[in-house]
């Protein structure tokens, strides 16, 4: 038995055996076709969940009422407003040091 393909501006003839090693490789090239497209599929539901991990991380990091960011942010003003009580009482504490130290010459 011969099949006749004809492409574009020439033919070829085939005979039994090549044309049951085209569809052999018209079968694989379908496989691989077929295994892309579901390839495709399984990374379109894989970024989907990716997007959504991403969208949870960054809520929970950058939500300015109840995220890491709101707690660093009450952390910053937290150390600016002790720095300014531990400037304060420093003060005061060298103040009553020289006092002790200025009554002991004063007293002797």
């Amino acid at each position: 038995m011969i099949f006749i393909v004809e492409y574009k501006l020439w033919r070829i003839t085939l005979n039994q055996k090549d044309r049951t090693e085209f569809d052999l490789i018209h079968n694989k090239i379908d496989h691989i076709t077929q295994s892309i497209d579901e390839l495709k599929q399984e990374m379109e539901t894989a970024h989907l969940k990716t997007d959504e991990n991403l969208s949870f991380i960054k809520e929970n990091l950058f939500n300015p009422h109840e995220g890491l960011w709101a707690e660093t942010k009450l952390n910053t003003q937290f150390r600016k407003d002790s720095q300014k009580w531990r400037g304060v009482i420093g003060t005061g504490f060298v103040g009553l040091l020289f006092k002790h130290i200025w009554d002991m010459f004063k007293v002797s």
